[in-house]
Formats: structure tokens, C-alpha cells, sequence
């Protein structure tokens, strides 16, 4: 019953992200390919019939490749999401090396022993051969879902160290405990069927019912969370950038001018792009001006004229009657994890110190 609507909803919610437009098109391409993988595996064990096993062993057994696909999935979608470098050619096939293996000696061997084509091994050798083939399948799931958290816990961390704004991207966390919970009723049904010599269809039912779960997490995160696809390539564009002439004094104060007057940075949700068509400027331009003429990012920049704002707020009669975080989100911010960060970067200490302590 789980299954039946968990394969159908993973076949819609490909085809609804597969229309829609994105930037982020690898990660889209991954995350869909990880979706229609678990939702077609889905599928087989909804319609698995024990009494066709034996007669087309080589064919049914074939779609269990899916089991060592899983993981690279995860880790391929996980580095295209947060743009790291694009694997190719050798480096991108190796990770699918496991699935081929698992092909040719499955689907070459096992199954023919399984009809009786060949007899190099009895029953017994057969079942624990199918028994390493699972645990091997959960081992890669476990080095690839670690791979992806470490990959994804580096990136939150040189975000924080750069940027001052919310990570969108705070989700994925969950999603890979969720992983690694999937992976202990996984290996849980396999210990039982070890030591029982019979699997426990209980455990096994409440392992797929969980990737049901996880299969709606993550494609209404990536359906209701946009911005998780522009997730920025974390390397300033000044660093990059090859004209090394000076930006244009007109150019610095126009902006300046247009910050001071104009209060942008008070939309919390403002983008570079949005400022970008507000100057009537290129994106390009108005960035290498926030990072050659002012030495800062997008973020920090932003961030620079909420925190000055905000004291001033502080400091002025008018709102002393607020407290600091109503004031925090009249200068622009959407959360206080992301205000105490950018106070603390802007001036190097925290709000209540200094406004207690004095500066020296």
C-alpha cells in the first residue's frame, strides 16, 4: 500500500520538475534521475511475483542494480546542487562501476545458476552470494550518503565564512539523516534475516515506507524551495574576473548614491539580479563593482547597509521602544541567525557588546 503511491507521486513530481525551468539543469537532471531510480524500484517490488523468479531469475534480478545506483545519485545530485566542478569522462563512469559489476555477475552467473544453466555453485554458495550483493549495496549507500553530508557540510561552512545571508540549503541535512535512517532499518531486516535465515517482511515494509517518506521530502523541498538551484559558486567573481582596471569613481558613488536613497537592501529578499535591473546595469557590471570598487560580496555588501541601519535605528529615540530583533528585520533581515552573523562580521562583536561595551 505504501509503495503504490510513493512509485506514481515519484513519476509525477519527475515529470512536473523536469518542465519546469531551472538554472541549476544538472542538478535537476540528478535529483530527477535519483527519483525515477527509487520510484521504478519502487515499482518492481509492487509488481514482484515470487512465482516468476525462477523461470526469468536473469531478468528479474536485473532491476536490483538500482540498489547500486542509489548512492551515486545522491552524491552526483548533492555536488551539482552546490555547484561544485562538473565530474566527467573516467571520473563520472567509475562511480557507476559497482551497478556494472553487480550487473555481469548477477545477471551472467547467479541468474544461470538459478535456472540451472550452470552448476559451479550449490544453493547455499548462491544465497550468501545474494547476501554479500545486499551488503555491498548498503555499503555503497552509506560511503555515498557520507560523501554527499561531508561535501554538503564543507560548502555550509565556506558559505557561512563568506557570505552573511541564510542558507537555503539547510535542509539537506535532514534529508540525509533521513538517509542514513533508511539505512539502519535496511541493515536492521538484513541482520534479522542473517540470524533468522528468513527475512522479517516487517522491517523490510517499514524501510520502504521511510523512502516513501524520503521521496516526498525531497522533491517538495526542491519543488517549494527555488532558490536552492541558484545556490552561488563560492568563489568571489573578482577572483575571476580578468580586467584588473579600476572601477569608475561615477560607478561607486552612482551605486552608493542609489543604496543611500533608494534603501534596496531593506527588501530582504533582494538579488543581485533585482539590482541589477533597478540600476539598469548588467548583473556582470554591477558585480565586479561590489567586488573590485568595494572589495566585498553581493551579501556582505547588503548586509554592510542593514547593520548601519539597524544601529542607527538602535541609537535613535524614535524606535528605542522595539527590541533587536524587530529592529533587525525593519534593516532588511529575514532571520537572527543571519543578523548576529553579519553584525558580528561588520563590526566584530556582537550586538549586546557593542552596544555596552565601549569600542577600543
Amino acid at each position: 500500500m505504501a509503495l503504490y503511491p510513493g512509485c506514481i507521486q515519484g513519476f509525477f513530481l519527475s515529470y512536473l520538475l523536469w518542465q519546469k525551468k531551472h538554472t541549476n539543469r544538472e542538478a535537476i537532471r540528478f535529483f530527477i534521475a535519483l527519483l525515477l531510480t527509487l520510484s521504478i524500484l519502487m515499482l518492481l517490488r509492487v509488481v514482484y511475483q515470487p512465482a516468476f523468479f525462477k523461470k526469468f531469475a536473469e531478468i528479474i534480478l536485473l532491476p536490483d542494480v538500482i540498489l547500486f545506483l542509489t548512492g551515486p545519485f545522491i552524491y552526483l545530485f548533492t555536488r551539482a546542487l552546490l555547484r561544485l566542478e562538473p565530474l566527467r569522462g573516467a571520473r563520472l563512469y567509475l562511480h557507476f562501476l559497482p551497478a556494472i559489476v553487480h550487473v555481469l555477475v548477477v545477471n551472467s552467473f547467479l541468474g544461470l545458476h538459478l535456472k540451472g544453466f550452470l552448476h559451479y555453485l550449490d544453493m547455499r554458495q548462491v544465497l550468501l552470494s545474494f547476501n554479500l550483493i545486499e551488503a555491498a549495496a548498503m555499503l555503497s549507500l552509506g560511503v555515498y550518503t557520507g560523501l554527499a553530508m561531508r561535501t554538503y557540510l564543507q560548502y555550509r561552512e565556506a558559505f557561512y565564512q563568506k557570505y552573511s545571508a541564510p542558507f537555503v540549503g539547510r535542509f539537506l541535512r535532514s534529508f540525509f539523516i533521513t538517509c542514513f535512517v533508511l539505512l539502519a532499518f535496511w541493515l536492521a531486516g538484513f541482520v534479522v534475516k542473517i540470524v533468522r535465515g528468513k527475512p522479517d517482511y516487517a522491517v523490510y515494509t517499514l524501510f520502504w515506507v521511510l523512502t516513501v517518506v524520503a521521496i516526498y521530502f525531497l522533491a517538495y523541498k526542491i519543488w517549494s524551495t527555488p532558490a536552492i538551484l541558484d545556490l552561488p559558486v563560492l568563489q568571489d567573481d573578482a577572483e575571476t574576473n580578468a580586467d584588473d582596471d579600476p572601477v569608475p569613481e561615477s560607478e561607486l558613488s552612482a551605486l552608493t548614491q542609489f543604496m543611500e536613497t533608494e534603501k534596496p537592501y531593506l527588501n530582504a529578499d533582494i538579488r543581485i539580479g533585482e539590482l541589477a535591473d533597478a540600476l539598469q546595469m548588467p548583473k556582470h557590471q554591477l558585480s565586479r563593482i561590489i567586488n573590485q570598487g568595494f572589495g566585498q560580496n553581493f551579501f556582505d555588501f547588503v548586509n554592510g547597509y542593514r547593520i548601519r541601519a539597524f544601529i542607527d535605528a538602535r541609537n535613535g529615540p524614535r524606535l528605542r521602544h522595539l527590541n533587536t530583533l524587530e529592529l533587525a528585520y525593519m534593516s532588511g533581515f529575514n532571520s537572527k541567525s543571519a543578523f548576529n552573523r553579519a553584525f558580528r562580521k561588520e563590526t566584530g562583536r556582537n550586538p549586546r557588546e557593542y552596544f555596552t561595551q565601549p569600542a577600543g
